[in-house]
């Protein structure tokens, strides 16, 4: 399932099978794009932004209290983000940029 053409809901989860989609933040366009083989990984390729090709990239990490903690614990990849949390993402990316040059931290 392609979701490009059209933004999934908040509480869906899409993963690396089901492709890229795009979402619309604060009037941004992003196009999202789980990692095959790399579960809890994104890129996010800002789309309507100034400067081609700019965007930003993200992992989810399993956290454990102990190495004891993690032995005892099957090895399940991370559960895909909420789209409501790629939102997320994309609204901290853009707090971080300068309206002068379109870039963070200039």
């Amino acid at each position: 399932m392609n979701t490009e053409d059209r933004e999934p809901t908040g509480d869906s989860r899409p993963a690396a099978e089901d492709g890229p989609f795009t979402l619309t933040v604060d009037g941004e366009t992003f196009t999202v794009k789980p990692r095959a083989g790399n579960p809890g990984t994104y890129d996010y390729d800002w789309k309507s932004g100034p400067n081609e090709g700019y965007g930003f990239s993200s992992s989810r990490h399993v956290a454990f209290y102990s190495v004891l903690d993690r032995a005892e614990t099957p090895s399940t990849p991370p559960e895909p983000n909420t789209v409501d949390e790629h939102r997320e993402s994309i609204r901290d990316f853009l707090s971080q940029i300068n309206p002068d040059t379109g870039y963070i931290g200039d």
